[in-house]
């Protein structure tokens, strides 16, 4: 299935979930560029986890319990593979996928709970627009 057809067809906690799976890729590839001496390309990775992060921190913003204990980890396993970059030390992404595997493994638990979001549109035939309707009751109309 390809990336795009994936968000197309999961649910809140499934995009969650793959911003999960894409740390836990980049940290893969992470440590493979270290014990290659593949430093340039270790820094791109690594931006991109900030990337995923900054997106993470964006997703739970709010004053909860949970959402707070999710971006202090977050701002953690930054901090780790930071140090790891800096240092060229692969045992610092190891220790962040440790934290991380766990928190996949539960967001894709909630994924299969929770129905997932239907893509909406219009179709069209000759001459003629036709709304179509989701689950959630919404109806687009053209």
């Amino acid at each position: 299935m390809t990336l795009e057809k994936k968000i197309l067809s999961t649910n809140d906690w499934g995009l969650v979930a793959m911003l999960h799976e894409g740390l836990l890729e980049r940290f893969e590839k992470s440590i493979e560029a270290i014990k290659n001496e593949d430093y340039d390309q270790l820094s791109k990775l690594i931006n991109k986890c900030r990337d995923i992060f900054t997106e993470l921190l964006i997703t739970f913003q709010e004053k909860d319990e949970l959402s707070t204990n999710l971006r202090e980890m977050y701002i953690y396993i930054n901090k780790i593979i930071t140090e790891g970059e800096i240092k060229k030390d692969f045992s610092l992404l190891e220790e962040a996928k440790k934290v991380i595997i766990p928190l996949y493994e539960a967001f894709k638990e909630l994924e299969l709970k929770e129905e997932p979001n239907i893509v909406t549109g219009l179709t069209y035939g000759k001459g003629n627009l036709e709304e179509h309707s989701t689950k959630s009751g919404k109806v687009f109309q053209g």
